[in-house]
């Protein structure tokens, strides 16, 4: 599984999603679908950095595109979240902002602990303390805004980055996609026992297991997430320019049309 098939898989998932959330009475008929979509993205996107770390000329212009799209998503988040409410705007953030802290933590990392060789100078004996503080600051710079996925969002990506970082072993076929897939689901076990830890208040168990309860779908989206990438082989497939520019802007412009379909609809 390429990195096309993964792009189109993350768009329409999402795009399920929110036709879920704000079209059926009840969205948990797709929303276990759309759990598969931040993941995906959120993968693809620290596979694309580790793809451009080492040449800084496509990384700045990497993150300049990633800036322009966080700005021009959120208004488009807040259309479709909220409507014309717009008093209510500032109650959550697009996944716009979740992705670029992650990116930023990654740009950190490469700085403390880079994935290539690097001088010991470089590999100064704080690191791993500074990186733990950044992303501790990360994931709560994400809960603070409001931003989708609260602590545990910048995480994610830091989580992937690690993955694809780490050497696939002698394995190969069925054993090195269940390898990757054991591993994936370790990270979203961590991932969603965070998530709705924070969901719940930082409460007790009886809490924190209602949340489990209520959002039980989004398990099993996490669990279909974990094992789409445990195929991904790498490669980056069909890669024009239309698909790509489709592909960045799908995220503002789908929210725009949900938006404006239900200022319509009346919803």
């Amino acid at each position: 599984m390429n990195g096309f098939i993964l792009r189109i898989i993350a768009m329409l998932t999402m795009c399920l999603d929110h036709i879920g959330w704000f079209f059926l009475d009840d969205p948990m008929k797709l929303t276990w679908i759309g759990r598969i979509a931040f993941p995906v993205y959120a993968f693809l996107l620290a596979d694309g950095f580790l793809h451009i770390c080492r040449d800084q000329r496509r990384l700045n212009r990497h993150l300049a595109v990633l800036l322009i799209l966080t700005v021009v998503a959120e208004p488009a988040y807040d259309l479709m979240d909220e409507r014309l409410n717009f008093a209510h705007y500032l109650n959550s953030q697009s996944n716009m902002i979740t992705l670029l802290l992650g990116y930023a933590g990654m740009g950190i990392t490469e700085t403390f602990c880079p994935s290539a060789p690097a001088t010991e100078e470089r590999r100064s004996g704080l690191r791993i303390p500074a990186l733990i503080c950044t992303y501790m600051l990360l994931g709560f710079a994400n809960y603070m805004m409001k931003a989708n996925f609260n602590i545990v969002g910048p995480l994610l990506v830091m989580a992937f980055y690690w993955f694809l970082r780490m050497p696939d072993g002698k394995r190969k076929g069925i054993g090195r996609v269940m390898r990757r897939f054991l591993i994936l689901l370790s990270i979203f076990a961590v991932y969603l026992l965070v998530y709705f830890w924070v969901r719940s208040g930082f409460g007790g168990p009886e809490r924190w297991w209602m949340e489990v309860s209520r959002y039980a779908p989004w398990i099993a989206g996490h669990a279909l997430a974990a094992l789409i990438l445990s195929f991904y082989n790498g490669e980056l497939g069909y890669h024009q320019k239309w698909f790509r520019r489709v592909y960045l802007t799908f995220y503002p412009v789908h929210a725009i049309l949900i938006g404006l379909i239900c200022i319509l609809l009346g919803r």
